[in-house]
């Protein structure tokens, strides 16, 4: 790979004479994560045409196939969060894998299931269906529950009410921090602040006490996600990022919002006071 931006690489062979080659894409980056046709099956794949070898070859764009090109977008959308991951010590997603041990973010897709969920407790897979990739927001999403349980070193919230959960509405301590913390995930991995669903619907987190239609408190997942958004703001008061937040995640277990704002915060030396406060009751939430 020479540019991540544009997906442009160079593919080198040196080993001796070569008459003819192609080039094979996999729906994975290195080991770190992946995407794959089932619960039990393999990456997609795809090569391209066999070429002449001879001398320098340049293969224009390559495209994945159209029915599984879904598989790809999924690969792609997941280097936003590997970039902010905000682990400084090995390539893994958190602190808690050495390198060369990097536990693998899965991601099951095909264009004729259902999904939309992360399989806690089961595969521990994310489980995607149809055109669900279209939406980065879903997939980041999705992926935000899996990378809070490696946060907590493969501890997970208690969750309680939660089945449905809805941006403005209130469900639970648990829902509302949970749910909260992917869709602020997403929402920070793209730099927006907002949930687009598959369907190209939008649900915007911006909130204030007189929103209408909006529950209070921190039993709402928008409450929750949006207090997140504004503490981890270029502009806000953890530093400009979440980096400090993901350290304090990875050493500090948070069964609730209030649980992290209350107790994990002042523990992690970040703050309570003033302008974080502030922030909170901006969205409703009072401690």
């Amino acid at each position: 790979m020479t540019s991540a931006g544009n997906g442009s690489f160079n593919a080198c062979y040196s080993a001796g004479p070569l008459a003819k080659a192609y080039v094979r894409f996999t729906s994975a980056s290195t080991a770190t994560w992946r995407v794959i046709t089932s619960e039990t099956g393999g990456v997609y794949a795809f090569t391209t045409p066999t070429r002449s070898a001879s001398g320098t070859v340049n293969l224009g764009t390559v495209w994945a196939p159209t029915a599984i090109q879904d598989a790809w977008k999924i690969v792609d959308t997941m280097n936003l969060l590997y970039w902010k991951r905000a682990n400084p010590t090995t390539p893994c997603w958190t602190k808690h894998q050495a390198a060369g041990k990097c536990d693998i973010f899965t991601v099951v897709w095909s264009a004729d299931r259902d999904g939309g969920y992360w399989d806690y407790g089961g595969t521990n897979f994310v489980i995607l269906g149809g055109d669900q990739p279209d939406s980065q927001h879903l997939v980041l999403h999705e992926a935000g529950h899996w990378f809070q349980w490696q946060l907590y070193n493969k501890s997970f919230p208690e969750v309680t009410g939660c089945s449905p959960h809805y941006v403005e509405r209130s469900s639970s301590t648990s829902c509302a921090w949970t749910e909260g913390f992917a869709d602020a995930v997403a929402a920070y991995a793209l730099g927006d602040y907002r949930y687009v669903f598959d369907t190209g619907q939008e649900a915007s987190f911006v909130n204030d006490p007189s929103t209408p239609g909006w529950d209070s408190g921190d039993t709402v997942q928008g409450r929750v996600g949006s207090s997140l958004l504004d503490l981890w703001a270029g502009d806000g008061p953890d530093g400009g990022s979440w980096d400090s937040n993901i350290a304090m995640m990875s050493g500090h277990f948070s069964q609730d919002f209030r649980e992290y704002f209350t107790t994990d915060r002042p523990a992690a030396g970040l703050g309570t006071q003033g302008v974080p406060t502030q922030i909170l009751a901006s969205h409703t939430i009072r401690y």
